[in-house]
């Protein structure tokens, strides 16, 4: 009788111990999971905020603004880039935190203050450097508070933007 109980209850251990196992792990892979998507959607909006500012600067530089909705190869390729912009924008609030979801929100209305400047008048490079110094910022929050997110330490850059290093 003992044996079958000594036996019984090691079963029962054993069962509880491989649960545990498999709980433990299943949260791991979850865990990993989340944190390779978070980096990929991270990626993949950065990457496309380049893309979208680039394609807005055809625009800011236009001595002449074309009337909208006319379909012109620059407004063709923004359009082509907008599209991809608020696919990342989609995917990054599906996998990112609250705070997270918060700045990508304040990224994409100063992409469309930005727009709505970049269509105004024409602009030079030195001034429209000017209007996109804050959104290199956001966007250098952005990336140390996605690095942040996944536990890795923040990187010292003020902005993303090259030309507005070490210009306070």
């Amino acid at each position: 009788m003992t044996t079958l109980l000594a036996a019984l209850i090691g079963g029962g251990l054993a069962i509880a111990g491989g649960l545990v196992g498999v709980f433990a792990t299943d949260r791991r892979e979850r865990n990993r999971w989340r944190r390779d998507a978070q980096l990929k959607v991270s990626t993949e909006l950065l990457s496309s905020l380049q893309e979208v500012i680039r394609r807005m600067m055809r625009f800011a530089y236009l001595a002449e603004k074309p009337p909208q909705p006319t379909l012109t190869s620059a407004s063709s390729a923004y359009h082509e880039a907008s599209v991809n912009w608020n696919s990342s924008i989609y995917a990054a609030l599906l996998v990112s935190s609250p705070k997270i979801a918060e700045m990508v929100q304040g990224l994409d209305r100063e992409v469309d203050h930005l727009l709505e400047l970049a269509l105004e008048r024409p602009w030079s490079r030195a001034e429209f450097r000017e209007e996109r110094r804050p959104l290199g910022r956001l966007a250098a929050t952005y990336l140390n508070a996605s690095r942040a997110e996944v536990g890795w330490s923040p990187i010292p850059i003020e902005t993303v933007w090259a030309w507005d290093e070490g210009t306070g």
